[in-house]
């Protein structure tokens, strides 16, 4: 509830009131000249308002919000109940938005469609800190994306009346070419590994398909492994649960540790994983891998040897839809299509 103090040593009746912000929960203190009366009404009136806006009753007169301040309440929000990754990026999409235009010092009830679309053009041109290359359209449908969770967020809970995001024209994204490794690759790439530990971490990755922190600590103890139906329980994104089947390969090296007494299977920090995988991709002379390669090496792997269907891999890779698999696999999805199909030539004569 708002507060009502007198200030003392004023020359006028002075009052300070303290308040929380109706709209971000923040609190401020507004200084009164005038009665004590008239202070405590107004205090009432900040409590109604919060009350009101609180309540969904009260919608209009956001003009005081400034972008910049509902970014952080924002902000403190997400980091409640998103992934830390997730919030980062979003972040960094609004910094940078927030950056263009001075687009952070205006009223978030201001923007248009008009506003955004600007911006996404602005991006389309700009460049790369890291390497001085044109921002990929991809890059930029990924601000798209932040901006509309962000916009949809002040709607959804009445700071705004209507999305900017609305109209907002996307541009078309840029097939990747999928980078897997290939058998040979695979073969050099363990063979330099002359840490006995890494190197099963690293064969761990390729026999199923677990994304870095997957099977690192603390989220991959000894009680995600179930050597009884030989499965593997792994945590993805949004704290999402799946399980994986253990092979041979994967059961023995997790046996090994088990006996060894390790405290968790795989005893490695995400950094050291990075960048010690670096090191061994140089030495064995290959070139535009990191530790994310591993699973699509695994997904690929899968795919080109026939060995599970689409809907297969996309279940043991945790995606969120099979058509986020199809995007990711579409060139090796062409060419096992176009294989058997052609295979028709011999069976239908012309």
């Amino acid at each position: 509830m708002a507060s009502v103090r007198k200030l003392p040593d004023s020359a006028i009746e002075t009052y300070v009131i303290d308040f929380l912000d109706p709209f971000t929960d923040r609190r401020k203190r507004k200084v009164f000249k005038g009665r004590k009366s008239d202070a405590i009404a107004i205090a009432q009136e900040l409590d109604l308002k919060r009350y009101r806006v609180k309540n969904g009753i009260e919608g209009a007169n956001r003009s005081s919000v400034l972008l910049e301040e509902f970014a952080k309440y924002y902000e403190a929000k997400s980091k409640k109940i998103k992934n830390l990754k997730t919030v980062e990026r979003e972040m960094l999409t609004l910094r940078t938005f927030m950056a263009y235009k001075q687009y952070g010092r205006r009223k978030l009830n201001s923007f248009r469609s008009v506003d955004v679309q600007n911006f996404v053009d602005f991006r389309l041109i700009s460049k790369n800190k890291r390497d001085g290359q044109q921002l990929s359209p991809n890059s930029v449908i990924a601000d798209i994306r932040n901006l509309r969770v962000f916009f949809n967020y002040s709607f959804k809970n009445l700071y705004i009346e209507r999305s900017p995001m609305i109209g907002v024209r996307s541009p078309k994204a840029r097939l990747k070419k999928i980078r897997f490794l290939t058998e040979s690759e695979i073969k050099n790439l363990l063979g330099v590994i002359y840490q006995d530990k890494f190197r099963n971490l690293i064969a761990t990755y390729l026999h199923t398909g677990a994304r870095r922190i997957e099977l690192l600590p603390p989220l991959f103890t000894w009680d995600s492994v179930d050597f009884i139906n030989t499965q593997i329980e792994l945590k993805g994104k949004h704290d999402k649960i799946r399980y994986v089947p253990m092979n041979s390969s994967v059961e023995q090296i997790l046996k090994r540790h088990k006996d060894e007494g390790l405290k968790f299977p795989f005893e490695f920090k995400p950094d050291y994983v990075t960048h010690r995988l670096a090191d061994y991709y140089k030495i064995a002379g290959i070139k535009g891998a990191n530790v994310h390669v591993l699973r699509k090496t695994f997904g690929s792997l899968l795919i080109q040897k026939k060995l599970a269907d689409i809907f297969m891999v996309s279940r043991l890779l945790g995606h969120s839809s099979v058509h986020v698999t199809e995007s990711h696999y579409v060139e090796l999805l062409k060419e096992n299509v176009e294989k058997p199909v052609e295979g028709l030539t011999n069976i239908i004569l012309i």
